[in-house]
């Protein structure tokens, strides 16, 4: 506050001198001065800017704010409601070292979202890596033509608390979902391999002042050819990996985009 009333008299100030002065007897003095005092409020100005927008990122910002946060809920190829039939969309990869899951569509905000609740946890109490296939070749069934052309894959996520997260370094527990670091996964049909495994990126991303997060995943399969969806009925993946996480956390599917080389939305069959 100080310094807002700082700035708001140095800009006062300026304003008297400037007007005091008259153009035919204003002094190189005066004009320095004048210079001098403008540079102090500005100065003044932009400091408290400043902390406000350091007060802003240390404010929680409440849930409901959420659905003005995705980015592509408009013009998504993919958006999911109630009624849709989860396996027909996503299924977890049950490898080695990967947790069971329970996957279910509810409304988050008003908005209808693919919810992932991982369910193991390790030796450690690490709740363990969950890794969710999306079936392309069932959202596009009928489209297939469309498959090759994919270029960009985007996800709307979003992070909710469900537990807190133990700070070892305050002793504090924060209603927070912490970390969300993973990979994104193309696995296109190979006739000899059945499906190929294609890491396109690792993310990492984290919250640690709200209780949700919202995140927009991006990976590009047309820019590797063994990445890229083939034209076939055959089984074929989009998959997500997060890695493991000492605290319960949702995570929450918001929609998936699929673009073409150009950037244009390519629409899933599926739901439609």
């Amino acid at each position: 506050m100080k310094k807002i009333l700082a700035a708001t008299l140095a800009l006062m100030m300026t304003a008297t001198v400037l007007a005091s002065c008259d153009e035919e007897s204003s002094s190189k003095a005066e004009e320095s001065k004048a210079e001098e005092l403008s540079s102090v409020a500005e100065e003044s100005v932009a400091e408290s800017t400043a902390e406000s927008a350091a007060a802003d990122e240390n404010t929680p910002v409440d849930i409901k704010e959420m659905p003005t946060y995705l980015k592509n809920q408009e013009t998504a190829s993919l958006k999911f409601t109630t009624d849709m039939n989860v396996e027909d969309i996503c299924t977890p990869l049950l490898d080695s070292g990967a947790s069971n899951v329970t996957l279910t569509i509810e409304e988050l905000e008003g908005i209808p979202m693919l919810r992932v609740q991982v369910l193991d946890k390790d030796d450690q109490g690490l709740y363990m890596l969950p890794k969710l296939q999306f079936n392309v070749a069932n959202l596009f069934k009928g489209k297939e033509s469309e498959l090759p052309k994919v270029f960009t894959i985007k996800a709307d996520i979003v992070t909710k608390a469900v537990g807190p997260y133990h700070s070892e370094e305050t002793g504090d527990d924060l209603m927070v979902p912490g970390n969300f670091m993973g990979k994104l996964v193309t696995q296109p049909h190979d006739d000899k391999e059945g499906n190929t495994w294609n890491e396109l990126i690792e993310f990492a991303e984290a919250e640690w002042v709200s209780d949700w997060g919202y995140y927009e995943l991006m990976c590009r399969p047309g820019i590797k050819e063994q990445a890229k969806y083939l034209d076939t009925t055959e089984s074929q993946f989009f998959t997500l990996m997060r890695w493991g996480i000492p605290n319960q956390a949702d995570f929450y599917f918001a929609n998936l985009t699929f673009l073409d080389e150009a950037g244009n939305v390519i629409e899933c069959s599926y739901g439609k």
